[in-house]
């Protein structure tokens, strides 16, 4: 498989393609060699610059991809030449920052040479789609609001062969931990569940970093093929989200149209723009990258 990787603030994006990913799930449950699949957005790399256990569980897990367009466009202006003169190099990022927005118009294919984007929610969905034609068992974990039976009686009926189970546990902190007594007691039972159920294939849905920080301190102990997470896929095919029109999607637009069909997320959803791409042009005036001919 495709092991190259770029960086983004010291958080390490695996460039790969969706039939990699694929070809690389299928070898490892092959090889019964488990995995750990996250997919960072800018959201998640903003929040990783402090807390550095969650930016230990992105570096060190088996596969980290990039869930959007947006930590496209910071890898390919991270790795573009800059002048060392203080003077020169602001204005300089500056202009090389139109142009990779632009890029996100006009040529995609420069654009995506450092870091491949790929959809949380298409990854889980081909997924899905291999364990059908396998008959592998999926577990979903996580959700809201029966989120994840809805998703797995949806998915059932057009995907016979897979074999599905859900829980959707107790309400986490930051850390991925029960907040009470009642809840460790059910997540114990959801832990029981999964291991009884042997999946192939376990998705975990919560808020980052919740999923991330829960499958690091339980992956060792579940019997289970590989585990991804995908944060608020299961409310999409739930029908609790409306999905982004596919240009929003493609322009990297997504976080505007998830300020207007979800303005209660306002506040992370600003992580993603503004915040992130002028934390990345701040971090790409103070660093030492090529020198600009």
């Amino acid at each position: 498989m495709d092991r190259k990787y770029g960086e983004i603030l010291g958080i390490s994006i695996s460039s790969t393609s969706r039939g990699k990913v694929l070809a690389f799930v299928r070898s490892r449950l092959t090889n019964k060699s488990k995995f750990f699949i996250v997919t960072p957005n800018p959201e998640i790399v903003l929040a990783s610059q402090k807390d550095k256990k969650l930016a230990k569980i992105i570096n060190s897990a088996s596969l980290s991809i990039a869930d959007g367009v947006g930590l496209s466009q910071a890898s390919r202006f991270l790795t573009l030449a800059a002048p060392k003169n203080s003077l020169l190099r602001i204005p300089f990022c500056f202009f090389q920052g139109l142009w990779v927005g632009l890029a996100t118009f006009l040529d995609k294919e420069w654009l995506f040479r450092e870091v491949r984007p790929i959809k949380g929610r298409e990854m889980f969905l081909d997924l899905i789609r291999l364990a059908n034609k396998k008959g592998w068992r999926v577990f979903l974990m996580g959700g809201e609001h029966g989120e994840g039976e809805v998703t797995a009686r949806k998915l059932q009926r057009s995907y016979k062969r897979v074999s599905f189970a859900w829980r959707e546990g107790p309400i986490f902190d930051r850390e991925g931990k029960p907040i009470s007594a009642e809840g460790l007691r059910e997540e114990k039972e959801v832990v029981k569940a999964i291991n009884e159920f042997r999946p192939d294939l376990l998705f975990v849905a919560m808020e980052s970093p919740k999923q991330e920080k829960w499958i690091a301190r339980w992956i060792d102990r579940l019997n289970i093929g590989g585990a991804m997470v995908v944060g608020g896929t299961f409310r999409y095919f739930a029908g609790h989200a409306p999905l982004p029109p596919k240009w929003m999607e493609g322009f990297g637009l997504e976080w505007a149209w998830r300020l207007i069909t979800e303005p209660r997320r306002a506040r992370r959803i600003l992580n993603a723009w503004p915040i992130f791409p002028l934390r990345v042009f701040l971090y790409k005036i103070t660093i030492d990258t090529p020198e600009a001919l």
